[in-house]
């Protein structure tokens, strides 16, 4: 099975997508995002922005997607 997720925008402000294979998928985590100084970057109401990284043999994969939502995808019905 395979499912689409949306990466983390790039400095240009591209987001693009990406369509792994779910029986490739070792787990995944949850990563906040830092500035330069390696403080933690919060939005207007004081909550820290995170991302998601999917760990695989071989590769790394940023996404937007929360790690509820990509369990969700890929539990079998």
């Amino acid at each position: 099975m395979y499912i689409t997720l949306s990466q983390i925008p790039d400095r240009d402000g591209f987001q693009g997508q990406v369509v792994l294979n779910v029986d490739k998928i070792n787990g995944f985590r949850e990563v906040a995002y830092k500035d330069i100084g390696g403080n933690s970057q919060k939005d207007e109401a004081g909550y820290v922005g995170t991302y998601t990284e999917v760990l695989m043999r071989g590769c790394n994969v940023v996404v937007t997607e929360p790690m509820g939502s990509l369990l969700r995808m890929i539990q079998p019905s």
